[in-house]
């Protein structure tokens, strides 16, 4: 066998025993493929980088997650741009919850000021944005519905399990 896999090899006829001719124009084919692919995405990257302001080009390189941008624009903030800053409240809560101690300090520090000013952002709406446990105790008691309760992951798991009675407006019975 391998002394006919020689001759076929030595007379230059190993690619029809083998049949390859269809496996190379399925690479070929392949390779056009991907090639004009590449060149596609090349030519949409130049002209995307040709049609966007130059001002604008550290938004799609950087380094920032989200948690860290975040907290830089936070802190490069003055403190005359309180509704921007309160805009944090919007975000997912784990956005800022490893720096969450400046922020915390920042509502703690401003609460009587605000209560007092009654800025437009200030209202009951902005205020119910703010999570529980940034705002002092007798805030939280005045302006939320929780009565002073601190929000608690671990207290708002989900039961597995839901009862009829519940299901159908009545209390469960423990």
């Amino acid at each position: 066998m391998g002394l006919f896999v020689l001759c076929k090899i030595a007379r230059r006829d190993f690619y029809y025993f083998l049949n390859l001719e269809g496996i190379l124009r399925l690479i070929l084919a392949f390779l056009t493929i991907l090639g004009s692919l590449v060149a596609i995405w090349i030519v949409s990257a130049v002209s995307f980088a040709i049609v966007n302001k130059r001002e604008y080009y550290h938004i799609f390189y950087g380094f920032d997650t989200a948690l860290t941008y975040n907290h830089k624009s936070f802190l490069n903030l003055r403190e005359d741009q309180e509704e921007e800053k309160s805009n944090i409240f919007t975000l997912h809560p784990d956005v800022y919850k490893k720096w969450g101690d400046v922020v915390k300090k920042w509502t703690f520090n401003n609460l009587k000021r605000w209560e007092e000013e009654k800025p437009a952002w200030f209202t009951g709406v902005g205020v119910d944005g703010v999570p529980n446990d940034f705002l002092p105790f007798e805030y939280r008691v005045k302006y939320k519905k929780t009565m002073g309760r601190v929000d608690d992951a671990q207290l708002k798991r989900r039961r597995g399990s839901v009862s009829v009675r519940e299901l159908l407006g009545g209390t469960e019975e423990r």
